[in-house]
């Protein structure tokens, strides 16, 4: 930390009008309380509050050096004492020559008689005490503040580990669906499988090369999405519909990455792999007028179908991906009424968290 008073000049002339304030009282108390001249009075408050204000920009290094945390109250107190003891020494000295040599006249109780010497000792006492407080409460504001900007560095370093880990699973749980796929394929239409590898191929190529922190347009989603839906045309044929209505305004506004697959996914997983007659899949999208982005993905199922049992990895990698992102738990919700599910989603128009 660089010393509060001579890092800026701003700081410098801020610290010198407070002791013109200082000087102010000082000259009045000696004219109107004890009777001494003006010029007397000024060249007295021009000593000592100038030699006290030099002083008080070198006290800061016994306090910026003694660390709170290691001191005992009693090491602390002791300390303060000596280094008090010494400047209040080294003051009353110091300006006592001063002035004397400046005046050729000093009138005697003004330096040593019963009101010059111990006023001077408390008015140092107070203004020592007075630059330690203010000397404390400074290094107190930095170290809080350097703590805040810590905390917050670390937040985004969790969050970001955190956002890495999630999308770490999400590949290897599409994957690991989609080459179950094309093993079945294999054996009954080898053709179709060859072509699903192909489109797999790129849809992985997307997946890799974005950053999984990222936010894009939902455009570029749309158009993943698309890609990986023509891969499960492939496996399902006639038996998948997928419809999507979205918005014009809608596509260029901000989405975290490969958030739209996984609700694609389960959609398929849980409505089409089960049900014996054509299911529809929808994406609709609409802008709200805070802009934000309201996504619905819907898909029918077959209530009489065995419900197939998932681990949930897919929907708790996104409610756990948006709150890390914006902050809010209250940006994705579930319908389900006897024969459709619908999942919503709500992005803000911007983030909390800055990747």
């Amino acid at each position: 930390m660089k010393h509060p008073i001579t890092q800026s000049f701003k700081y410098i002339l801020a610290y010198s009008g407070m002791w013109v304030l200082v000087l102010g009282v000082h000259v009045a108390t000696l004219m109107y309380l004890n009777q001494i001249d003006f010029v007397s009075s000024l060249i007295d408050g021009l000593v000592f509050n100038t030699l006290f204000a030099l002083i008080g920009v070198a006290l800061w290094y016994p306090v910026f050096y003694n660390d709170l945390e290691k001191q005992s109250v009693t090491n602390l107190i002791i300390h303060h004492l000596g280094i008090m003891a010494l400047t209040l020494a080294f003051w009353f000295s110091t300006g006592v020559f001063l002035t004397k040599t400046i005046l050729k006249f000093v009138q005697p109780e003004l330096l040593i008689g019963d009101f010059g010497f111990p006023w001077r000792i408390y008015t140092g006492i107070f203004l020592y005490f007075a630059l330690i407080m203010i000397y404390y409460l400074l290094i107190y504001g930095y170290n809080l503040r350097e703590h805040m900007l810590q905390e917050s560095q670390l937040r985004e370093k969790i969050n970001e580990a955190e956002l890495n880990s999630l999308k770490s699973q999400i590949n290897p749980h599409f994957l690991f669906n989609s080459l179950n796929s094309i093993s079945s394929l294999t054996i009954t239409n080898p053709e179709k499988a060859h072509e699903m590898i192909i489109k797999l191929s790129s849809f992985l190529r997307y997946s890799l090369a974005h950053d999984p922190n990222n936010l894009i347009p939902l455009r570029q989603e749309i158009e993943n999405m698309e890609s990986y839906i023509s891969v499960e045309k492939i496996r399902f044929g006639e038996k998948l519909i997928f419809e999507q209505q979205i918005g014009a305004s809608c596509f260029e506004h901000k989405v975290p990455f490969l958030i739209l697959q996984p609700l694609i996914e389960n959609a398929i997983k849980h409505g089409v792999y089960e049900s014996t007659e054509p299911v529809t899949v929808s994406v609709a999208c609409e802008k709200l007028p805070d802009q934000s982005l309201k996504i619905s993905i819907s898909n029918g199922f077959d209530p009489e179908a065995v419900p197939r049992k998932g681990t949930g990895t897919g929907i708790k990698n996104i409610i756990e991906r948006l709150k890390i992102i914006y902050q809010l738990n209250d940006l994705f919700s579930i319908q389900k009424t006897d024969c459709s599910f619908t999942v919503q989603l709500i992005i803000p128009h911007k983030p909390v968290f800055k990747n």
